[in-house]
């Protein structure tokens, strides 16, 4: 089983990820190469501050790593930044939430009757102020107040995930202390403390590593 993890900055890393057998790829370092996709049997992509519509070597690249994936239909879980892309790979446009931005822990809700595997509700870390329309043939899997596109399924092997299940204790640290700034008027009302004074539910890494499963059977 050959797992890849992409990582675009830093400061946003694996965290419970680290667990799979998997191969990182440092897209900020220098000498970076992305895999075949013949040699890939799962890609799993994080997130980063940037914008699918940043002019960035490394953005059309990667979007072209995934677009050869779903051709090749094989699974990928794409995180925060990546789901974006993967959206935009699809051919939806990706756009600043009207709502403005989510940071900190919030719940989302169930938008499905399918996936018995998911639960109805999960209290989950927010990072972002962009979002998307669904993709077309692309399944909604969550939604919250504020957003109504939280997390999506497509061809049964592909998700995408605006929000952040991977974070750990101190990968949680990593990012408030990389990207205080961006936690201001949130419409969540976190501040930085309530945000790190906030339990990760143990639920978020049993859901997440289900997630993987699913797509990975197919």
């Amino acid at each position: 089983m050959s797992i890849y993890i992409l990582q675009h900055v830093p400061f946003e890393k694996p965290g419970i990820l680290e667990t799979l057998d998997a191969k990182v790829i440092k897209l900020y370092e220098k000498g970076y190469s992305l895999p075949d996709t013949a040699d890939i049997d799962l890609l799993i992509i994080l997130g980063g501050p940037m914008s699918v519509n940043d002019d960035i070597e490394w953005l059309p690249q990667e979007k072209n790593l995934i677009r050869s994936m779903i051709e090749y239909n094989k699974p990928i879980l794409g995180i925060c930044l990546d789901a974006q892309l993967i959206t935009s790979v699809l051919g939806s446009t990706i756009f600043q939430n009207k709502k403005g931005k989510e940071v900190g822990f919030g719940e989302i809700q169930k938008a499905t009757n399918q996936y018995d595997f998911l639960p109805e509700k999960l209290d989950v870390l927010h990072w972002h102020g962009e979002t998307f329309n669904l993709p077309k043939g692309a399944t909604r899997l969550y939604r919250s107040e504020h957003c109504e596109n939280q997390a999506f399924i497509y061809n049964d092997n592909v998700i995408g995930l605006q929000f952040h299940m991977e974070t750990t204790e101190a990968t949680l640290k990593d990012i408030v202390e990389a990207d205080c700034e961006y936690i201001e008027d949130n419409v969540l009302g976190n501040t930085e403390q309530t945000i790190l004074n906030n339990v990760i539910p143990s639920q978020n890494k049993e859901i997440l590593m289900k997630m993987i499963e699913y797509i990975q059977s197919i």
